[in-house]
């Protein structure tokens, strides 16, 4: 009987911790679930404009003059410029802090845009982010206009 009792209180506890560790890995998940959404609401509300452009130090902003971004919930963006739209597409990943960009041939300034950002500062009117490409940096910061 008192081997019985052990068994019973063994797996008691084993039950226990395998309930804990599920309700912390449950957690975890909701958590990346609404930073994701969170990351996602702000940069689809509201259009963003250019504030801060540098390629190896040097300021190219006036390339980004007239432009407005438009970023969608279905992972397109638009750079609206006057009465003239390109599409392009966009996507975040919250782990590795980055946001990523591709826009069409043709546009020197939009293709500028085409690579992976890591995400240095954040907020809700604002976004700073750098990439290297070549042992070139680029860094931009976004502001919602």
């Amino acid at each position: 009987m008192k081997n019985q009792n052990k068994s019973l209180v063994t797996l008691f506890l084993a039950f226990i911790l395998i309930t804990f560790a599920s309700c912390e890995k449950v957690k975890q998940q909701v958590q990346e679930t609404v930073a994701e959404d969170l990351i996602v609401s702000i940069m689809t509300s509201g259009r963003w404009v250019v504030d801060v452009f540098t390629v190896a130090a040097v300021d190219v902003k006036p390339e980004f003059s007239g432009y407005e971004f438009q970023f969608l919930k279905d992972g397109s963006v638009e750079a609206i410029k006057s009465t003239t739209t390109v599409k392009g597409t966009w996507k975040s990943d919250k782990s590795a802090m980055t946001i990523q960009a591709s826009f069409p041939p043709g546009n020197t300034s939009l293709q500028r845009l085409n690579y992976t950002w890591n995400i240095t500062k954040t907020g809700t009117t604002f976004v700073e982010a750098s990439s290297q490409q070549n042992g070139v940096v680029s860094t931009m910061r976004l502001i919602k206009k």
